[in-house]
């Protein structure tokens, strides 16, 4: 019967740890930031499916706002700051896509956590800087990995640039004073999706 309980109790518990443990698809360094959802990763270790030692990786079910190309805004140009800040030339781990992998870009699609185990495409979301989207060509359901556990969050910092006056409240007052600047279309779905959620 103690034999019985150990073969049971054992893989449960093994389970139960392993559910907690950031995915362990692909893990790196973050050695450039695209833009607000796309970045390069230099690998330290990866799954069978990636033969690449850097990868480009779109993060999972969300929406940034545009750097580049006709629909550039100046929220993009945010988002890809807020991302590089979060991000470059840290370690991040990767839940990559088990049902495409790639997206027709070519770039790894994913869910990324940070070293403390925060999930990046919910911190996007959060400080909106992104819009939650259910894209239907991949593995994940973002009302799931939305909802995970998250360790104790760090408050989110506006990002500022370098010229700009480094005091929290002169970085807060200039980016709302951007923002109220530079209202793109992006700005106002984001606005009207955070207004809806509180």
């Amino acid at each position: 019967m103690k034999s019985i309980k150990v073969f049971f109790i054992v893989p449960l518990l093994l389970l139960i740890s392993s559910a907690n443990a950031a995915p362990d698809e692909a893990a790196g360094r973050v050695i450039y930031v695209t833009d607000g959802d796309t970045f390069d990763v230099r690998l330290s270790s990866h799954d069978d499916r990636i033969s690449d030692e850097v990868i480009r990786v779109r993060l999972a079910d969300l929406d940034a706002p545009e750097m580049y190309g006709e629909r550039a805004c100046e929220a993009g140009r945010i988002a890809g700051e807020y991302t590089r800040s979060n991000l470059m030339g840290n370690i991040v781990s990767l839940d990559i896509d088990d049902k495409n992998g790639q997206d027709d870009y070519g770039r790894w699609m994913a869910v990324c956590y940070l070293e403390d185990g925060r999930n990046f495409n919910r911190m996007l979301i959060d400080s909106g800087h992104a819009a939650k989207k259910d894209f239907r060509n991949n593995e994940f359901d973002p009302e799931s990995w939305y909802w995970e556990e998250q360790p104790i969050e760090e408050e989110y910092s506006p990002v500022q640039s370098d010229q700009e006056d480094q005091s929290p409240q002169a970085g807060s007052d200039i980016v709302q004073q951007k923002e109220a600047e530079n209202k793109c279309w992006w700005q106002l779905i984001l606005e009207t999706i955070a207004a809806a959620s509180s």
